[in-house]
């Protein structure tokens, strides 16, 4: 197992994990877009030469990080997998000055609310019909 940079050759795994595992529909080209603003913030978990999992933030000002998808597949999952990629972003984070991270969660997405909840975050707020399907989100920050 390893983690890595996100490399322009991984986009077809992580456009796939991504279809298959979160309820948003992306534009492959929204990866590497993203990727552009902060590359340290891409992070991909290797296993057996495929992509497991992926997460995917960037600096939204010089102190705060935003988490924008983490992403583990089906079969790679409850093996803290998300842990790890999330301690990786984490770091980053702080190389970076970031004294805290934002995200936005489903409402509906309580096994990520409990993980978030796990890793330290706290719900500061929801917003109505933040995603295209027109549910809420929670707004969570964690604090270093």
């Amino acid at each position: 197992m390893r983690l890595r940079y996100f490399s322009v050759n991984d986009l077809p795994a992580v456009f796939d994990l991504a279809c298959n595992t979160l309820k948003e529909r992306y534009s492959p080209t929204l990866f590497l877009n993203l990727r552009s603003y902060w590359p340290e913030g891409f992070i991909v978990l290797e296993e057996m030469g495929k992509i497991r999992g992926f997460v995917l933030g960037v600096m939204s000002s010089r102190t705060q990080a935003r988490l924008l998808m983490l992403a583990v597949s089906e079969q790679a999952r409850r093996r803290g997998l998300g842990t790890l990629l999330f301690r990786e972003f984490h770091s980053e984070c702080a190389k970076r000055g970031a004294r805290y991270v934002t995200l936005e969660v489903r409402k509906s997405n309580l096994p990520a609310i409990v993980f978030y909840e796990r890793m330290g975050f706290q719900i500061v707020g929801d917003i109505r019909r933040y995603y295209s399907d027109g549910e809420d989100a929670f707004k969570m920050h964690l604090f270093f």
